[in-house]
């Protein structure tokens, strides 16, 4: 006969015994509230979600959709008007050295407008609060990143921008 799969335990007993012994007439109503509040921790710690954000992991004040009144990307000094919107999103990273007030993030640049018919051109880069850089190729040509970002990351982001600059290596 095969087994009855177990899918949790609390202490030695599986759910299904849990389950057996909540739903048996020879148990006092202590012994079942004992049991059920048993049941209900295993439940509610197989639920929990380990992938989810956490503290350190969430992402920077920096992390918005800039639009075009926002923006200015350049490719060896020449602005790119086509331009029209880049979203920021980060990762801070673990051990940013010995002042976790100041943290690096891995960060996504999503860029609108630089591609033909309206692809979203990415682009990895390290940042802190204030600025970022990495290398990223660009219609075959490896270009160094570098970039700032304007205005107050704690006021609010209308009065923020960012400004981007691709030069080849």
């Amino acid at each position: 006969m095969p087994q009855k799969k177990v899918v949790g335990t609390i202490g030695d007993f599986s759910i299904f015994q849990v389950i057996e012994i909540l739903t048996s007439k020879n148990m006092n109503m202590k012994e079942k509230i004992f049991c059920f509040t048993m049941l209900l921790m295993l439940v509610l710690t197989a639920c929990s979600n380990n992938d989810e954000p956490s503290p350190i992991n969430e992402g920077s004040p920096r992390d918005w959709s800039f639009g075009k009144d926002q923006v200015e990307f350049y490719v060896n000094g020449v602005e790119q008007s086509s331009v029209t919107e880049i979203t920021v999103r980060s990762l801070q990273l673990e051990g940013c050295g010995d002042n976790a007030a100041f943290p690096w993030y891995d960060v996504t640049l999503k860029v609108k407008g630089l591609l033909p018919k309206n692809k979203v051109f990415n682009i990895q880069v390290d940042a802190d609060i204030d600025r970022f850089e990495g290398t990223t190729i660009y219609n075959g040509i490896e270009y160094n990143v570098t970039g700032i970002y304007t205005g107050n990351p704690f006021e609010h982001y209308k009065d923020m921008g960012i400004k981007v600059y691709l030069e080849e290596k």
